[in-house]
């Protein structure tokens, strides 16, 4: 499984549109095959920030997911006023409940 999570940063003033400009995807990818969790949450107003979390399948079900129409043009559309530096890929190999 991979899992995608951090922050994405933008200005300030960018921060609510962008964040909705991401959930706009959220219905359409959680239909996706190997999407097993598809999340954003505002962070901070103040400091631009939007929380991201994303579970996938596998690596090939996430490189379809990003070869999508709609999320190439939502990158293309902020490549230049987003950070994605905050926002990490895991390989989780061991998943389990929080109590075990």
């Amino acid at each position: 499984m991979i899992v995608l999570a951090g922050h994405l940063k933008t200005a300030p003033e960018f921060v609510e549109e962008l964040a909705d400009a991401l959930r706009s995807l959220v219905e359409t990818t959680l239909k996706e095959d190997g999407c097993l969790g598809y999340h954003f949450a505002l962070d901070s107003r103040e400091q631009g920030t939007v929380l991201v979390y994303e579970r996938w399948r596998d690596e090939e079900a996430l490189a379809v997911h990003l070869g999508q129409p709609a999320v190439q043009a939502l990158l293309g559309g902020w490549a230049d006023r987003i950070d994605t530096a905050g926002v990490r890929k895991f390989d989780a190999i061991n998943e389990r409940s929080f109590a075990d």
